[in-house]
């Protein structure tokens, strides 16, 4: 009788330690799935941590960018918008206009001219770019035929084109369409016809040309029969902030178009790129994404 009950007791004893340990075991399984979700809690938040910390840094360096171009801008305006301003109180302070003679003011009502529409264009430009900063990207983007901006284009600059006795050809489509920031293309284009126009040499030609339409890109490629320019040159209009360069050679200039037209470009996923054509002159070709294209 007493061996019956020790098995008894033995077999309950049995029983109920089985369902302890089955217990714990529940909990412990329980307990190791609390943890796994919150491991996978920290770990999703150790993620988005570090995704802020990334777009922190990216903006940091965007601010730093905006910041440093901003000083530039300063820099220059400080002296490139008060020309103007001096030629006129120069001219006010003369007590008795009629005295200068015809030819010496006819000089200086040209280079009055001169200086007002490079300032104008000046402030049309840093306006642009100041717009283009106010937003974390450009929205407004509208169909627009290439071919037809660049005829707007070379209209303004007649007159220069007909003083140089320059040729421009033009090898685009004229069905050729693309979507994007209509006067961030026109500005950009603008610049490098500009440039094309003014280091050209006198009787030249200016081409430009479609150049690549494949699947991924489009670009189009400006080429002035100028001078070749030196390693250090293409160095710097590609990979450095040019206008700090061109400022000392171009005194007539603000020196912002070259940086403006890269920080525009980026905006719209563009970009630009110079190059030197063995016997031609120097090219520079712009790139855009091939989506863009209507």
């Amino acid at each position: 009788m007493e061996s019956q009950t020790i098995i008894t007791l033995l077999i309950v004893g049995i029983v109920i330690s089985k369902t302890l340990i089955g217990v714990l075991i529940y909990f412990l399984i329980r307990k190791n799935r609390l943890l796994k979700i919150e491991q996978f809690k920290l770990s999703t938040a150790n993620t988005l941590l570090s995704e802020q910390a990334h777009r922190i840094q990216h903006y940091n360096e965007e601010l730093k960018i905006a910041e440093n171009f901003k000083t530039k801008v300063l820099s220059i305006a400080s002296h490139d918008l008060r020309a103007p301003f001096a030629s006129v109180e120069i001219l006010l302070s003369v007590e008795d206009i009629s005295l200068i003679g015809k030819e010496d003011l006819q000089l200086i009502f040209t280079n009055l001219k001169g200086q007002v529409r490079r300032s104008r264009n000046m402030l049309e430009e840093v306006l642009l770019w100041t717009e283009s900063q106010l937003r974390d990207n450009i929205e407004h983007t509208e169909s627009c035929n290439v071919l037809t901006q660049i005829g707007d284009i070379i209209r303004v600059y007649e007159p220069e084109i007909q003083k140089n006795n320059m040729q421009i050809s033009t090898n685009l489509d004229q069905n050729f369409y693309v979507n994007t920031h209509k006067e961030i293309l026109s500005f950009v284009i603008r610049n490098v016809i500009n440039n094309a126009i003014k280091y050209g040499r006198q009787g030249g030609k200016i081409q430009i040309q479609l150049t690549d339409n494949t699947r991924d890109q489009w670009a189009l490629t400006i080429i002035n029969d100028g001078e070749e320019l030196s390693p250090e040159i293409l160095h710097n209009l590609n990979f450095v902030n040019s206008w700090e360069l061109q400022k000392p050679a171009n005194k007539n200039g603000a020196g912002l178009g070259i940086s403006l037209c890269r920080d525009l470009l980026k905006r719209i996923h563009g970009s630009l790129h110079f190059e030197n054509k063995k016997d031609v002159g120097v090219s520079v070709t712009l790139r855009f994404p091939h989506q863009q294209v209507a």
